[in-house]
């Protein structure tokens, strides 16, 4: 090794060797390239050097191979038989894709059979139907519990009627329905949930303080002994409501004491969030037409379900995704002013469950014009949470308000 000595005027030092020594220099010589050089690649593959030394692609080990096929290797992924219920498979790189009988879906065609079995007479439930861990389970409404009979039962479940259009005898066909009324007039409907609490539209809450609930009225003409009146604690309506559009037209109502039930006076279930719509029955003492007096005695009235693209474009005016349409095309018959906040129930075995409320309509039985109803199934954990909250106020508060005032909320 030779060693340089700089001299400058009055200073000298002595630099340090320009070679490393043995030790620094083999810490060079080890650390990797972060690039493949030109001299690296005209060399003949090596496994070590192309799937070792560097990332292993499919580039890397082509080099390695020389040869396409070589370089791949996918096995057969449908030699397991991955597709269920008849499904074809069909190979791909490093995958597979299945192709399904008829009534069978899923990446491997495993949906299908086990749906069916609730779509078969609801799987044999008397409310709710779901698939648990592949068996049926089936779940019941509020008020209702699991069992092979119950002796005895008044509940909805109990009610039987061989026809729609009739009334049999004065018996009420419609135990869910109730008349609102202030000063003795009624001037909206309603659906019984429970033995306080009393579902309606959210427009016929813009009355006074002074409005009572009548239940189990056939005729207001005549006094048959089985109604019963209520006055009204509290309201609560939907925080959102918007009179103009009828948006989020929905509202509750809590009795001051409790009701009796009986096989007049029933409550209505309430459905599940995918509850299907499908022929309802609308009940009400509204108006027999447009422009003519409201009815004494409580009309029923079975409605299709429309179709929702034949319901928007039925009207110039907005159909929320809360909404749907119920009637006839061309037949005379539909809900009217008087009817709104009442119910609109589906039967589904021997249960009825409300499906909707009484909201809008231009004008009543027009051709061409259905009638426009809140969906319940959109509100569902609305109206458990109003309840709660009615509820709550309940037992909150003990203090005697004034006669007549009504606690009103929002939600």
């Amino acid at each position: 090794r030779s060693m340089l000595t700089v001299f400058r005027e009055g200073h000298s030092c002595v630099l340090s060797p320009v070679f490393l020594d043995d030790q620094e220099a083999s810490q060079v010589l080890t650390r990797r390239r972060r690039a493949n050089s030109f001299f690296e690649e005209i060399k003949k593959g090596n496994k070590e050097r192309e799937c070792v030394e560097e990332r292993c692609d499919w580039e890397e080990a082509r080099e390695i191979f020389e040869n396409q096929e070589k370089t791949v290797r996918n096995g057969d992924a449908c030699v397991s038989f991955p597709c269920a219920h008849g499904g074809t498979c069909k190979d791909g790189i490093g995958s597979y894709s299945c192709y399904c009988q008829e009534g069978y879906k899923g990446f491997n065609c495993e949906i299908g059979r086990l749906l069916r079995l609730c779509e078969n007479r609801n799987g044999g439930c008397e409310h709710f139907c779901s698939i648990d861990k592949g068996n049926v389970r089936c779940s019941c409404a509020d008020g209702y519990f699991l069992s092979h009979w119950l002796p005895g039962m008044s509940s909805a479940a109990a009610l039987r009627d061989s026809n729609l259009d009739d009334f049999s005898g004065g018996h009420v066909l419609s135990p869910q329905a109730l008349i609102l009324n202030e000063d003795n007039q009624g001037f909206c409907g309603g659906t019984i949930l429970n033995e306080y609490i009393i579902l309606t539209a959210a427009h016929c809450m813009n009355h006074s303080d002074y409005m009572s609930v009548k239940l189990g009225e056939f005729d207001t003409m005549v006094n048959e002994g089985r109604e019963a009146v209520h006055k009204v604690d509290a309201v609560i309506v939907h925080y959102n409501y918007k009179p103009v559009t009828y948006h989020n037209d929905i509202a509750l109502i809590k009795l001051a004491t409790p009701i009796t039930f009986s096989s007049y006076i029933l409550p209505a279930c309430l459905p599940e969030a995918d509850f299907a719509e499908k022929e309802g029955l609308v009940s009400g003492f509204g108006r027999i037409g447009e422009g003519r007096q409201a009815s004494s005695i409580l009309q029923r009235l079975a409605v299709p379900y429309v179709d929702r693209q034949t319901c928007m474009e039925s009207t110039n005016l907005r159909i929320t995704q809360r909404m749907f349409c119920a009637g006839f095309d061309t037949i005379a018959k539909d809900a009217c002013q008087g009817d709104s906040g009442g119910p609109h129930v589906t039967r589904y075995g021997d249960t009825y469950f409300v499906t909707g409320i009484v909201s809008w309509g231009e004008g009543c039985a027009r051709k061409g014009k259905y009638g426009v109803y809140t969906q319940v199934s959109k509100f569902v954990r609305w109206i458990h949470d109003g309840i709660a909250t009615l509820t709550a106020s309940e037992k909150g508060s003990r203090k005697k308000r004034h006669h007549g005032a009504i606690k009103r909320l929002y939600l």
